[in-house]
Formats: C-alpha cells, sequence, structure tokens
C-alpha cells in the first residue's frame, strides 16, 4: 500500500507513468490468475457443498421411508394376527397414526367381498384429523365405488409383491384428501395367501420441508422425482437460455431421485461483480490503485475464510437402522451337539400380544440369555417387547459384560422413550466350562436356583428397570452354578396370579411347587408343573397379566477340545488404495460364510478400515495396493490389513465426542471409532516399511 501510494506520487513523470503501465499490467494479470483460481475454487465448493446437502436429505428421507416401512409391516403383521375380527383394523390403523412420525394415514384393504358383512370393499382408514384447535385420529372405511381402490397402483403393486412398494404420487379424494405417496405391503392370511394390502401415507406437503437441506442458495431450485419422474415437490421455475449446475442423488429404498439446480451467474455472481470492481478501478488510476489492491487482497482473505469453513463441514453417516420382529425361541434343544444345558421356555400373554420377553443363545462357550417384562399389555407392549429383544441381540453380540449391555439398552430406549414405558431385564452369561454366571438385574424379579431340590432366590442388586434413565451405571454380579442345578427365570405375572377371590399366587406357592421337582426331570418338565399348579391355582380366574417362564438346566461342565488344533480357513484380497473399490469389500465378505448376524457389521468395520488406509497411508495421486487377508476358525475371525504406505497408526486417533451436535464435532474420528466399537480387538504395528492392522472378531 505504501508503494502503491509512491507511484501515485509520481503520476505526471514519464518514470512514473511506465511504472503504473506495468504495474496495471501485473495488477491485471494478478486479477486475471486470481479470477480463475477463485472460479475453480467457488466451483468445486458449490460441487461439495451440494453433494453434502443432498446426501443430508437422501440420510433424511431414508430415515421416514425405513420408519414408514417397519410401521406397514408392522401394521400387516398385526392384521394378519386379528383377521377374523374386521372391527379391530381400525383399531390398528389409529395406533399405527398415533405412534409413527411422519405417517399422516394409514389403511388396511381386503380383497373383494372378504369380509361379506362389509360388502364388495373394506378399506379401513385412519388420519390425523384437525377440528378448532385440537388433533384427533379419524377412523372410517372409505372403499366404495367411488374410492375403488381395486383400480389403485398401491393396491395391485401390494397384491402382487412380497415387500414394500412405494407408488407414485396420487391425490386421495376419499381418504387424507391431500397429495400423497404410499407405501404398500401384503397381508397374508394363515395358509400363505395373500387377502390385502397394509398402507401408510406420508404428505408431498412433507417433503417440501426439505427444502431447508436442498435449498443452497437463496436463489436455487430443488426437486424431488419419483421413479416415473413425477415431481414430489414444486417443479423449479427454470428460465431458458440460463446456465444452470445440476447435481443429482438416487434414493436406493424407493426409487426415487432429489436434484438441485444452482444457475451459473448465482454461484459465480459475487466473483463476476468483484471482477467488474476491479477493472473499474483499474481504469480509474493510480490514485485509486492502492484501494484496489486492498479490496482485493480483503476478498481473498475472504475466499479463503469461506473455503475453510465449508471444508470442516464432515460427510454424512448413512446407517439405516431396520427394526425386525422376531420370533421367540421355540425350539427346544436350539442347538445341536450341546449336551452340558437343558433350556425350556414358556410364554403365555394375558391379550393376544404382550410385553414379556425371553431369548437366548450361545457364543463360543458362553449361554447369554435374559427375560423381561414390558410395563402395560397388549400392541405398545409387544412393539416395545419387540425392539428390546433386537437390542439385546445386536449389543450382546460384541459384549461380554451384562452391564454394559444392559447399560447400552439402556440408553438406546431412554433416548426415544416417548411414551414412558420401561422394561424390566434379568439379562445373564454362563461359561459352560466352568459354570461362573456373570449377571445384572434391571428391576426384575430375582431368579430361583435349584441346587440338590432346595430353592434358593439368587442375590440380586434390583437397579433401575430400562428405558427410565439414561446414563444410569448398572452393577453386574457374579455367582457360580454347578453340574444338576437348574436357573429358574419367571415374569411377576407368576407370583401375582390371582383366583377369583385376588388371592396371589406369591412366591412361598413357587418354592413348594418347585420343592416337588424330581432330581432327573427336564426343564419342560420343570416349566409344565408350575405351569400346572398355576392353572390349579387361578381356576376360572381371568388372567390379569403375562406369565413368562424359563428354565436352564445345567447338566454338566462341557469341556473345550484342546488337543485338537482348530480348523483355520484363509481368505485374501488385493485392492488399488481407490475408493470406488470399496463396494468388492461386500462381495469378498460374503464369500466367507459369516454368520448373517454378523455380516453386515464386519462389512462396515472392514469398509471403515480400508478407506481409512485409501485416505491416509497413500499421499494423493500416488497409487499403492492394499491386503486384506482373512483367517477364520470355529471361535473367532482375524482380519490383516497391509499396505506400503506411509507409516499411519489408526488407533492412535483420539475417541469423537459424539454426544455432541454433527457441526461441533471435529471432523474425522468416527470411523474408526465405529472400528472399535463393532470388533473385539484391534491393533497396530509397522514392519518392514508396512502398515499392519489386524482385527479381531470372536465368532
Amino acid at each position: 500500500m505504501h508503494k502503491s501510494t509512491k507511484k501515485n506520487d509520481g503520476m505526471r513523470s514519464r518514470g512514473g507513468l511506465w511504472i503504473l503501465i506495468v504495474a496495471a499490467i501485473v495488477l491485471e494479470c494478478t486479477a486475471c490468475i486470481q479470477y480463475f483460481f477463485s472460479r475453480n475454487g467457488i466451483r468445486e465448493e458449490a460441487v461439495r457443498r451440494a453433494e453434502s446437502e443432498l446426501s443430508r436429505a437422501e440420510l433424511e428421507i431414508n430415515v421416514i421411508t425405513s420408519q414408514i416401512e417397519v410401521a406397514v409391516r408392522t401394521m400387516a403383521m398385526l392384521a394378519e394376527r386379528d383377521l377374523q375380527h374386521p372391527d379391530s383394523m381400525f383399531s390398528i390403523t389409529r395406533f399405527m397414526v398415533q405412534n409413527t412420525p411422519n405417517m399422516v394415514g394409514a389403511a388396511i384393504a381386503m380383497r373383494e367381498n372378504y369380509y361379506p358383512v362389509a360388502g364388495k370393499w373394506f378399506e379401513a382408514y385412519s388420519c390425523e384429523a384437525v377440528t378448532g384447535d385440537k388433533s384427533l385420529i379419524e377412523s372410517r372405511q372409505i372403499g366404495s365405488e367411488y374410492h375403488n381402490y381395486f383400480e389403485m397402483e398401491w393396491y395391485n403393486n401390494g397384491m402382487q409383491y412380497d415387500s414394500c412398494w412405494w407408488c407414485e404420487p396420487y391425490f386421495d379424494n376419499a381418504g387424507a384428501r391431500a397429495m400423497l405417496v404410499s407405501c404398500s405391503f401384503p397381508i397374508r392370511d394363515k395358509f400363505g395367501t395373500i387377502v390385502g394390502v397394509a398402507l401408510a401415507d406420508i404428505s408431498l406437503e412433507h417433503l417440501q420441508k426439505l427444502s431447508k437441506y436442498l435449498q443452497v442458495y437463496p436463489d436455487s431450485y430443488y426437486s424431488i422425482t419419483s421413479g416415473n419422474g413425477t415431481n414430489l415437490t414444486s417443479p423449479p421455475d427454470t428460465i431458458a437460455g440460463r446456465k444452470y449446475h445440476i447435481f443429482n442423488e438416487f434414493i436406493d429404498a424407493t426409487g426415487w431421485s432429489m436434484s438441485i439446480i444452482i444457475p451459473d451467474d448465482v454461484i459465480f455472481g459475487n466473483l463476476r461483480r468483484i471482477g467488474q470492481i476491479v477493472t473499474l478501478l483499474m481504469f480509474l488510476g493510480l490514485i485509486m490503485l492502492g484501494l484496489i489492491l486492498y479490496r482485493s487482497s480483503a476478498n481473498i482473505k475472504n475466499l479463503i475464510a469461506v473455503n475453510r469453513q465449508n471444508s470442516l463441514i464432515e460427510r454424512d453417516l448413512t446407517i439405516a437402522k431396520k427394526i425386525q420382529l422376531a420370533m421367540l425361541p421355540k425350539a427346544f434343544p436350539p442347538f445341536q451337539g450341546c449336551k452340558d444345558l437343558n433350556i425350556h421356555g414358556i410364554i403365555i400373554p394375558a391379550k393376544e400380544v404382550g410385553g414379556d420377553l425371553y431369548d437366548f443363545y450361545i457364543r463360543g462357550r458362553k449361554l447369554l440369555f435374559c427375560i423381561g417384562d414390558v410395563s402395560g399389555k397388549g400392541i405398545p407392549a409387544s412393539l416395545v417387547m419387540a425392539v428390546t429383544r433386537s437390542l439385546f441381540r445386536s449389543v450382546s453380540a460384541h459384549e461380554d459384560s451384562p452391564a454394559k449391555i444392559i447399560t447400552q439398552m439402556n440408553d438406546s430406549m431412554s433416548e426415544t422413550n416417548e411414551q414412558n414405558m420401561f422394561v424390566t431385564l434379568f439379562l445373564g452369561i454362563l461359561d459352560m466350562d466352568t459354570g461362573h454366571l456373570e449377571y445384572c438385574n434391571a428391576g426384575h424379579n430375582a431368579p430361583v436356583i435349584i441346587r440338590n431340590g432346595q430353592p434358593t432366590m439368587l442375590p440380586c442388586v434390583p437397579n433401575l428397570p430400562l428405558g427410565i434413565l439414561s446414563g444410569f451405571a448398572f452393577t453386574s454380579q457374579t455367582g457360580d452354578i454347578d453340574s444338576g442345578d437348574t436357573m429358574f427365570l419367571y415374569t411377576d405375572g407368576l407370583t401375582e396370579a390371582e383366583d377369583a377371590k385376588k388371592t396371589q399366587f406369591g412366591e412361598e406357592r413357587l418354592f413348594t411347587t418347585i420343592e416337588t421337582w424330581g432330581q432327573d426331570i427336564t426343564a419342560e418338565q420343570q416349566t409344565k408343573i408350575v405351569k400346572d399348579a398355576i392353572d390349579k391355582f387361578v381356576g376360572n380366574a381371568e388372567q390379569s397379566d403375562d406369565l413368562t417362564m424359563l428354565a436352564i438346566r445345567f447338566i454338566k461342565h462341557g469341556q473345550g477340545d484342546d488337543t485338537e488344533q482348530e480348523h483355520m480357513v484363509r481368505h485374501s484380497i488385493v485392492m488399488r488404495n481407490d475408493i470406488q473399490q470399496i463396494p468388492t469389500l461386500a462381495q469378498w465378505i460374503d464369500g466367507l460364510g459369516l454368520p448373517q448376524v454378523l455380516e453386515m457389521t464386519i462389512n462396515l468395520a472392514l469398509e471403515e478400515a480400508v478407506s481409512n488406509v485409501m485416505l491416509y497411508a497413500y499421499p494423493k495421486d500416488k497409487s499403492g495396493q492394499v491386503l486384506i487377508e482373512a483367517e477364520r476358525c470355529e471361535k473367532s475371525i482375524v482380519f490383516i490389513i497391509s499396505d506400503n504406505g506411509i507409516p499411519f497408526d489408526p488407533t492412535k486417533q483420539e475417541e469423537p465426542d459424539i454426544t455432541l451436535p454433527a457441526e461441533e464435532r471435529a471432523i474425522g474420528g468416527l470411523g474408526i471409532h465405529l472400528v472399535r466399537q463393532i470388533m473385539d480387538e484391534i491393533k497396530y504395528e509397522r514392519k518392514d516399511n508396512k502398515n499392519i492392522l489386524t482385527l479381531i472378531k470372536k465368532l
């Protein structure tokens, strides 16, 4: 700036004029170079910004559609259980609308003349209706000759395809009376014949709210279209002859596509105005040269600051969570070749569906089991029961501490417990080689240990039930089960079973009944004796609560075969350091023959680990290879990831604070955090100029 002022003072001299001309030429060249690089930088930033916002919008749509698909499957399941009662269909649709976010309407449409008393059409429909200041759920039968759903796309596709189907947008003139897009799923009778369709509606007005993600510039346009090209939002108001940049994203779950349309002059408008100002100031002479340089410098600094801020936007992790209702164990014994245990369980719900649960499975030489009781009865409790069992399976698959398993289950359920329901749960892990038992009780009835024919209560710290208080510190306890011992678990529906005089069965009668067991009876016989005693006590009195029993009879300690070496199977794959090759990992992992419950999570962990190697071990534009080896035996699988890149230890990355919002967290760190959560062991070493990352997962 000081030199420019001196040049202005020498404008009248010939030497000053030449200096001014040279300075103007240099400035013009500088301005051209600056414009070129600034234009490229703004273009790249626009691309990153549009792709980031499209990913965020896709994530929200996937979350919404996943919720709707789970809800419509649940609705179909509930309808199948109560097909003989058409009036129940209204209760089911009303409940789903009331308890499913983003769902504006739900319907159960049966095939022609399915309910003769209802006539040719029967479509039980529920939707939210606003009356004054109150919002109510309105239920009615809308099928008729004026609303012939047999001709509608959602009904025909629902009757044809055995999966969730998203139809084209349409105006519903009989139900919600709005533009809708619907998800349908078939309803089958007990013979497996499709007899109707369950339907869930999303209003197109809701999709307009996604503009907060897709309106990346004030004058940009956005569009969401169906698989057939029908607009789900307002069509973009483009102008012929105007240049646009178009960014697209395809949504696999529904077949929809999203587009962001940004006019060229909007992206580069500021840059062009700056160029015009700079050019004008140059022609004003040397008097304005300092100001031009100052403004150009300031603009460059602003552009750099904007680029740095926008580069902090981290890529979103798209994890779609799918809740699958699964049947409780019914096969006894549930596993082949295990002679150490004899197990039997029984659930007697107070209504057609209940809130009690039990589950068990063997991992390695350990039996993982649980029994629980959801507050309340009926459909709400059954939905919470399904979520609880799903959490037990997913969390316990990679965790060996009962307290940690219950803590994670409690935190997950507390965060989404809008209905203030809770679950009492007892969870245990039994080592079948030693008889050592580690357990944690979350407000449930203490199990009974039967040793030498004598029943005693297992000492239990009660703790809080699940879903009440997030962050509660649960306590684990330990004990030992001897050969011949039986662990009898039950819900309070057993001890609180009432006869006609409202007298409860109680723990004393339970102990007396258990003392009648013989020494060598099976677990099934044990539960049958208790059930017969309760039936005799209750008589004709109505059952007031769900009743569940689980008997685990420890026959003998299993002995691991240490003399026979495990059969080891090895697999390997070599990949270039190209992120585009990551999808081939899924095919390779599929060929390892892993249990289905582990295949998806292991694939996710390997994708994150290999992506880290490709991004950080090899500098930009440098080619290299990544070797992935798998060594599988009966009890574990080991993955070894090696490369010849620069030294890079991903295990030294600090754990991210996942409690912070995404916009406040530092970029990176989530990938290795996810790998740690999935794998049982992770270690790194630098050997022979190679990075070697070892991941171990117990089976």
